[in-house]
């Protein structure tokens, strides 16, 4: 979809939590699961492939072959996105005579370039708080459930510390996440996982409706996960 046409990025601030690497999580039934599959694939091969050489007898090849592998891993994720991200096909169109506000933890950014003097026709209608929208629950289930839910057994061997990334994605008026997009990303490896999370849950199962009519709208959300 052309830039042009994408008005607002609705952020939806979620906060930090602490996470135990090895707790085990109650899953809820993902659209997509099979992409989470796929990524743990990924990671096993990668683990596969490392354990076949000793670090205590030679530092140095472990090395050049945990770098060869690591960056193998990283190939293959960005692979594995790419292939998803390409097989997408909006249906609807964002409607460029509505703009939305933020209310509460939900916060707007302005995603029309000012090319002059005068605002873009895009922004010149008063901004429609986003709670209007008729089932804007969908949202707030969106955010407790990606963090509830973060598939934390595929990030286990991190560090300590704080991982983030932000995404930017489409809401079609099918209700399916289309146009994931990674950015920002403390670990490269942890923005994909959190772009693939997305796909893997797929959608809202409804689209958001505003006057009885499905919406297309572009959305901002930081992922922030500790682990301690």
């Amino acid at each position: 979809m052309n830039h042009r046409f994408l008005l607002f990025f609705i952020a939806v601030i979620i906060s930090s939590v602490s996470v135990q690497k090895m707790n085990a999580q109650e899953k809820k039934p993902l659209m997509n699961g099979n992409i989470l599959t796929e990524v743990k694939n990924i990671q096993k091969r990668f683990s596969d492939s490392v354990q076949r050489y000793d670090y205590k007898k030679d530092q140095v090849l472990y090395g050049q072959k945990y770098k060869a592998f690591y960056g193998e891993k990283l190939d293959n994720l960005k692979n594995l996105y790419q292939k998803i991200y390409d097989k997408e096909v909006m249906i609807g169109k964002i409607d460029p005579n509505i703009s939305f506000k933020a209310t509460g933890g939900i916060q707007t950014e302005n995603n029309v370039p000012q090319t002059g003097s005068n605002p873009p026709e895009q922004v010149k209608n008063a901004p429609i708080d986003i709670s209007e929208v008729e089932n804007f629950q969908l949202l707030a289930e969106l955010q407790k459930r990606l963090t509830a839910e973060f598939p934390v057994y595929l990030v286990n061997d991190y560090d300590g510390g704080t991982y983030r990334c932000h995404l930017n994605f489409m809401i079609d008026i099918d209700g399916k996440f289309k146009n994931v997009k990674y950015k920002g990303a403390s670990d490269t490896e942890f923005g994909i996982i959190s772009a693939l999370f997305l796909y893997a849950i797929g959608g809202l199962g409804k689209p958001l409706l505003y006057h009885k009519k499905p919406i297309v709208q572009n959305f901002a959300q930081p992922i922030v996960l500790r682990f301690e």
